[in-house]
C-alpha cells in the first residue's frame, strides 16, 4: 500500500524525539504499509505512546500550538466548507475561519499536501494547531454528527482497548485489579468452587444416611443441576479450543 509521502519525514521526528524507538518504528511501519492510515494514529493504536507524548513532541518539534478541542466552540461556516469525511482521512478539525486565515487542528503536522489542498479550497492562509488523534476523532463525532464520539484509548489497559475496539466505542468499566495470590486465599476459592454436575447428582441422590434418594428433585435442586450442567459444558469446550491451540502449535502429537 502506497504510504503518504510526509510519512518518513515523521517517523525520523519521531524516533529523534524519543517517542519510538527505532525497532517500534519499523513494526509501525510494517502496519502502516499493510493497512493504510496515518503514522500518528498507527503508533497510537499499537501502543507504542499515549496521546499527550504524541502531542507535546510534535508540537516542541515544530513550534505550533497544542489545542484541546473540547474547549473549541463549533464554527458551522467552515465545517461547512471542509467535508467529514476528509477530516477523518487525514486527521484534521476545523477549529475557525477568521478573515483570511483558517486555524486547523491536526495530528500530523508535516502532512503539508494537506494543508496546501485546504488553503487552496478555502482560499485562505492555513494555521496549524496540534490535537491528540483522540481528541480529533471525538470532536468529529460530536461536531458532524452530533455524537458523543469514539472512546479514548486508555493507556497500559488492553483488556479495556479490546472492548472498545469490539463494541466499536461503548464503555465500561473494567476491575483490571489482581487478586490476592496467598495460599489461603487460593485455598478458599477451591473450597468455594461451584460444584461439578456428577458432585451435585450424588448430593441430590443422597438422603443423608447413604441410600439412595426415592423422591422426585426440586425445582431448585434441578436449577442447580442445570446451571452445573452448563458450566461443565463451558468448561469442555474450553478444555478443547486449548488442546486444539497447543496441537496446531506443535505442543501436542
Amino acid at each position: 500500500m502506497a504510504l503518504r509521502t510526509n510519512v518518513g519525514k515523521l517517523r525520523d521526528l519521531l524516533v529523534k524525539a524519543r517517542v519510538i524507538d527505532e525497532f517500534q518504528a519499523r513494526a509501525a511501519m510494517g502496519r502502516l504499509e499493510q493497512w493504510g492510515g496515518r503514522l500518528t494514529g498507527v503508533i497510537l493504536d499499537m501502543g507504542f505512546c499515549d496521546d499527550e507524548t504524541m502531542t507535546t513532541a510534535l508540537s516542541k518539534a515544530l513550534g505550533l500550538p497544542v489545542v484541546h478541542l473540547g474547549m473549541v466552540h463549533k464554527d458551522s461556516a467552515l465545517l461547512a466548507k471542509i467535508d467529514a469525511a476528509f477530516c477523518s482521512e487525514h486527521g484534521i478539525f476545523p477549529v475557525s475561519l477568521q478573515g483570511r486565515v483558517a486555524t486547523i487542528a491536526v495530528s500530523d503536522p508535516t502532512e503539508l499536501d494537506t494543508i496546501d489542498a485546504l488553503s487552496s479550497k478555502l482560499g485562505a492562509r492555513v494555521q496549524m494547531q496540534v490535537a491528540s488523534e483522540n481528541e480529533i476523532r471525538a470532536a468529529i463525532a460530536k461536531h458532524y454528527h452530533g455524537s458523543a464520539g469514539p472512546a479514548v484509548r486508555q493507556d497500559k489497559n488492553r483488556a479495556r482497548d479490546a472492548h472498545i475496539t469490539a463494541t466499536q466505542g461503548e464503555v465500561f468499566e473494567l476491575d483490571t485489579s489482581s487478586p490476592p495470590k496467598t495460599e489461603a486465599s487460593a485455598a478458599q476459592a477451591w473450597m468455594n468452587r461451584p460444584p461439578s454436575a456428577n458432585t451435585l447428582l450424588d448430593e441430590f441422590l443422597d438422603d443423608g444416611d447413604g441410600a439412595p434418594k426415592t423422591n422426585s428433585f426440586t425445582p431448585e435442586e434441578l436449577t442447580r443441576l442445570e446451571a452445573a450442567r452448563v458450566n461443565q459444558a463451558k468448561a469442555g469446550a474450553i478444555l478443547k479450543a486449548l488442546q486444539a491451540l497447543l496441537t496446531e502449535k506443535g505442543y501436542l502429537g
